[in-house]
């Protein structure tokens, strides 16, 4: 496996809603933040009624692009781009603000149209999960745009319906609905789209937060949460209820305050959408718009973000990502007869895969915390290309890697079926094998191989060998056979 190409880059995104910054080390299909600030300018304030951008929020705005500027050349970081959505898209004033942001950038500020916008947010989506298939909605201050994705080439929409779009309805939850719908009713995305629905935004982000809550949801990630339509319902309702009630009002400004005058609309419009399309559900992406500004700076393929996202995060060196390569290479053998968990067995080898690259990733933590800190970072690391199941999956078995025994904090219990949790365990015995043999070395184990054979898991290592083949190793074959339900044999020659 080839180390994957480096680079920075940094995105400037002007929206309705806010003016934000971010700074991505971008690893080939890995995309990882290092900065990111924002500045709730409101640009879109006001934009239906009076036309032009809030006075206020463009002199909010000119003052965070010249904090960035100045951020950027502190940073010597020249790999950057600034784009405008839907308010400075709409406004009369728009141009004579572009104008004024270039001066104050040093650059260009590029306007993106709305089929720009949506094909920009569904590329951000399609580099952030593995295959995905459905809808990809943006919900800005302004403006939501649609494309479906996964299913070739396809022309996105923008519609008019961002809660600053739809502030003056909002204390009019009837009439509100009624707009929404109608509105949705003139999608040309929408109708006969098959697959899931993935929302970009920060008042679905906040939306899913309060949902998390809701559902008493114990792990806060909200790359890859995905929510039923009755779990939406349900959230919706508490948001509805915000406001006239002053108990609901405070438990959603708890989640997201400067969003909480947003939650209603956005809330109204998701289950609407839900309602008119046959769409299976919601699953949250933490990356949109700004992703695909960057895949189309850096001209970085779109492809499975995972294996690269794991070496990015573990900042993983040559050996490891060879142990890593040789360690998947070794197990597979043993779990290939097994039944398929996740749909295939390509499905399957892809997740055994990344927690054998996470298998030397926790090697300088101290021992006596090392499984739990090691599952704990597994569970939560920002990688992408993954379901909340397949985090759960590879986390456990990076936490019995370095374990036998090794149990879970009882609140994830319930992330992973029975099976799931069985063959994460069996898969972090069988890690634990192949790393105490070769003591973490690609290349001795490449010498090495697990081999399922009737009712025996055989290691078969060279005569050259054999003096590896410890007690220690021993022990180890015998508990990953033990998992399997296998008896242990060494195969010397």
């Amino acid at each position: 496996m080839m180390f994957p190409k480096s680079e920075r880059a940094g995105i400037i995104d002007i929206g309705s809603n806010s003016v934000r910054l971010v700074i991505y080390d971008v690893l080939g299909a890995s995309i990882l933040q290092t900065f990111n600030e924002k500045v709730m300018a409101g640009l879109g304030e006001g934009l239906i009624a009076r036309g032009t951008l809030s006075p206020t929020g463009r002199e909010s705005a000119l003052n965070a692009l010249s904090r960035y500027r100045a951020i950027l050349r502190a940073l010597n970081l020249r790999n950057y781009t600034a784009v405008a959505t839907a308010a400075v898209r709409e406004a009369s004033d728009g141009p004579d603000f572009v104008k004024k942001a270039g001066r104050v950038l040093g650059r260009a500020v590029t306007v993106l149209s709305g089929p720009d916008e949506a094909r920009l947010s569904s590329l951000g989506v399609e580099a952030s999960f593995h295959q995905p298939r459905g809808v990809m909605g943006d919900l800005g201050g302004s403006s939501l745009e649609f494309q479906r994705i996964g299913s070739g080439k396809a022309k996105g929409e923008s519609l008019l319906l961002g809660p600053l779009s739809l502030a003056e309805l909002a204390g009019d939850l009837r009439e509100l609905r009624k707009k929404v719908r109608a509105e949705l009713k003139t999608s040309k995305v929408l109708p006969g789209s098959t697959g899931r629905f993935y929302a970009v935004g920060g008042a679905w982000r906040s939306f899913a937060r309060l949902n998390m809550e809701v559902e008493n949801y114990p792990l806060h990630v909200l790359q890859g949460y995905q929510m039923t339509e009755g779990q939406v319902a349900r959230a919706a309702k508490l948001c509805l209820d915000s406001v006239t009630n002053p108990a609901a009002r405070n438990m959603i400004e708890k989640i997201d305050r400067r969003r909480a005058k947003h939650l209603p609309i956005a809330a109204i419009i998701l289950e609407e959408l839900l309602q008119i399309s046959p769409l299976e559900g919601v699953t949250i992406s933490s990356a949109g718009v700004r992703e695909g500004v960057l895949r189309d700076l850096t001209g970085a393929a779109v492809t499975d973000p995972l294996l690269d996202g794991v070496i990015a995060f573990g900042r993983l060196d040559h050996n490891q990502i060879a142990f890593g390569q040789a360690l998947h290479e070794f197990v597979s053998p043993a779990f290939a007869p097994e039944p398929d968990l996740l749909g295939s067995p390509a499905a399957d080898a892809r997740i055994e895969k990344a927690a054998c690259m996470m298998a030397d990733s926790a090697g300088r933590f101290h021992p006596d915390h090392r499984a739990l800190l090691a599952y704990e970072q597994a569970l939560r690391a920002p990688y992408a290309g993954v379901s909340h199941a397949e985090r759960a999956i590879i986390a456990y078995a990076v936490g019995c890697r370095y374990e036998k025994d090794f149990k879970r904090p009882g609140d994830y219990l319930g992330l992973t079926t029975d099976e799931q949790a069985d063959r994460a365990k069996q898969l972090g015995s069988a890690m634990r094998l192949g790393a105490v043999f070769s003591g973490r070395s690609g290349p001795i184990l490449q010498r090495a191989s697990l081999a399922r054979n009737g009712e025996n898991l055989e290691l078969h290592v060279l005569k050259v060998d054999a003096p590896m083949v410890s007690d220690t190793v021993v022990r180890r074959l015998t508990q990953t056979a033990n998992q399997l339900h296998l008896k242990p044999k060494v195969v010397a020659g």
